[in-house]
């Protein structure tokens, strides 16, 4: 969700929340995606904990979307006390679904219609040729590189391709544009020569809807390997046609390499006396520490009670545990350490801690040149546009390493998942 519509849906739940909208009402999220999360995410900010996610799609029932078990939209029995909520491209489709139910208008609330887009569209690229404007006053007439994303697992994949990158095209000076603080911190591992961090999100978007506008006008390449949004780049669906996964969809249209281009991890900085602090603070015990990574912005995750028996069964085993915790609504899981730290000394972290066991998200791509024992969650119903998460992001695969545990799970085989992590770290 671009931080503009990120904006426009807190602001829109804020002021139904203020009216209490909300309140004593069961409250259902239609549709799991990269939006429900977010909403879900500031449901729970303002303290309503009760949620459920439904959808349509069989192969996502079952599943999880931010620890919350995904229900068959068509088995709902909605009452009195039922509000939904519809944020999506299909609204339309899904509202009258609702209405066919018997759900009066009132009680469903749509957060994007997408009416006015071609003003808003306008405006927005009105500010994004300013950002242009001020980004070559600061650096010059030389090429800006954008990474209009929050995606941490897409920098990390661009860092380890651009120094051959810029080698193979001779490029010397540039401008490697960033939205967040996290990303930064990934490109900085990395031999990436002037990160600039845009002083809002927002400018992203303004930048690319300047870009589709003036399209080859611009010395500006958007490295995405497909968006929608971004109108000349056809290869959104190619993701995984012919098995090319997330690698291959860079090095081919990002980066037009050969074949024989291989992502290259970074030489990691020596911080010790930072990592040092995180294992004395949280009473970790080097060597002997698994991190727990539970948290998915993109794809499916698992119950928060799973964690906490995978928890419990760690320490038993004599593991000290913590809890990656990257993000302010984000909390460690029970009986763990919760621990922050900056991305750039992430995979010196997971080095010294010597375990990981996370489902797949972008921390995973940052982490997976740590020389650790590591073993990745995949939602084995999770599908990713021609293929499954686990074809499209699986470590090997891509080229990021060959010495994780990868597993596909199901919702009805957990209990299988525990044990086979407890054989892993057997002492």
């Amino acid at each position: 969700m671009f931080e503009t519509n990120l904006k426009h849906m807190r602001r829109t739940i804020n002021a139904m929340h203020k009216i209490k909208y909300f309140k004593g009402k069961k409250i259902y999220i239609f549709g799991v995606s990269d939006n429900s999360r977010q909403i879900i995410i500031y449901l729970r900010a303002l303290g309503y904990n009760e949620l459920t996610i439904i959808d349509n799609d069989v192969r996502k029932i079952g599943s999880y979307c931010m620890g919350l078990e995904v229900k068959p939209a068509n088995n709902i029995s909605p009452d009195r006390q039922s509000v939904f909520i519809i944020y999506s491209f299909y609204w339309r489709e899904m509202k009258k679904q609702l209405s066919d139910i018997g759900v009066k208008n009132n009680r469903i609330l749509v957060l994007d219609k997408n009416h006015g887009i071609l003003l808003q569209d306008l405006a927005m690229a009105v500010k994004g040729k300013a950002v242009y404007q001020r980004l070559i006053r600061k650096y010059g007439c030389v090429p800006i590189y954008l990474c209009p994303y929050t995606g941490t697992g897409d920098i990390y994949l661009i860092g380890s391709f651009w120094n051959e990158y810029i080698e193979r095209n001779n490029i010397e000076k540039y401008i490697f544009v960033v939205i967040s603080g996290a990303c930064r911190k990934v490109a900085s591992l990395f031999d990436i020569s002037n990160i600039e961090l845009l002083k809002k999100q927002d400018e992203g978007q303004y930048l690319l809807k300047y870009y589709s506008l003036k399209g080859y006008n611009l010395d500006l390449k958007v490295l995405n390997d497909g968006w929608a949004e971004v109108n000349d780049n056809s290869s959104e669906w190619l993701r995984g046609y012919k098995g090319w996964n997330f690698t291959d969809l860079f090095r081919k249209f990002v980066f037009d390499l050969p074949d024989t281009s291989h992502p290259m991890h970074p030489v990691l900085e020596k911080r010790e006396e930072e990592i040092n602090e995180l294992f004395e603070k949280n009473n970790l015990i080097k060597g002997k520490t698994i991190v727990l990574s539970p948290y998915s912005n993109t794809l499916a995750d698992l119950p928060r009670q799973f964690w906490e028996r995978l928890c419990k069964m760690l320490q038993n085993n004599g593991y000290s545990v913590c809890t990656n915790c990257s993000s302010a609504n984000e909390s460690s899981i029970k009986g763990s350490a919760e621990v922050r730290f900056p991305l750039n000394i992430a995979p010196q972290f997971v080095a010294e801690a010597g375990g990981f066991i996370g489902v797949r998200s972008g921390f995973c791509d940052v982490i997976s040149g740590a020389d650790a024992k590591k073993v990745i969650l995949y939602d084995a119903n999770n599908l990713f546009y021609n293929t499954t998460a686990y074809e499209y992001f699986n470590l090997k695969n891509m080229g990021l390493c060959d010495d994780a545990i990868e597993i596909e799970f199901r919702s009805t085989n957990i209990d299988k998942i525990v044990e086979t992590i407890e054989r892993a770290f057997a002492r």
